[in-house]
């Protein structure tokens, strides 16, 4: 099926993605910002073939939903690694990557119920794309890390106040 294949190669793209964030020098980082686009892109066209052609399965939304946390992971880890989140900037970082386990857990356990996208998800999704963009690109203001720092810090914040609220909401669903 068409949607998981371009998941597929959405994970594949994992790996240059990576790997051209720990390289130095702006042609390399031109690229792992178009792959980061790229996949990004691709996670929007996934979803809208998948539904748009009635080719919506439980494997398709699994392996999308691995994708998009995994390119999640795997860009704020490089960033981490390469040194674009020095300080206090990691705990933005960990609290997105923590995020993606336990939301990862709590859909595990409680499927769908209580963990709709809401616009909230959606804000925090658009801020934390935003931020590894601007961190992964060649800077080309002073300014543009602590900007992509910024939205990375709000994003988390968004991130923590939705994951209480998946809690509240799986405990009252018998997680007691």
């Amino acid at each position: 099926m068409l949607a998981n294949q371009i998941t597929a190669v959405r994970l594949l793209a994992l790996i240059p993605l990576y790997w051209l964030i720990m390289q130095e020098g702006t042609v390399a980082r031109w690229a792992a910002l178009a792959v980061f686009a790229l996949a990004g892109l691709s996670d929007i066209l996934d979803g809208w073939i998948a539904r748009r052609f009635g080719l919506t399965s439980r494997f398709g939304a699994f392996l999308d939903l691995a994708a998009d946390r995994l390119l999640t992971m795997m860009s704020l880890t490089a960033l981490l690694v390469v040194g674009s989140l020095p300080g206090w900037w990691t705990l933005a970082a960990l609290v997105l990557i923590a995020r993606c386990v336990v939301v990862a857990s709590l859909g595990e356990a409680f499927g769908d119920q209580g963990l709709q996208v809401t616009g909230f998800e959606k804000a925090k999704i658009a801020l934390q794309f935003l931020g590894v963009a601007l961190l992964i690109a060649p800077p080309l203001s002073p300014a543009q890390p602590l900007v992509g720092r910024v939205c990375l810090a709000l994003a988390a914040v968004i991130a923590a106040w939705l994951v209480s609220g998946y809690i509240r909401r799986a405990l009252a669903l018998g997680g007691r």
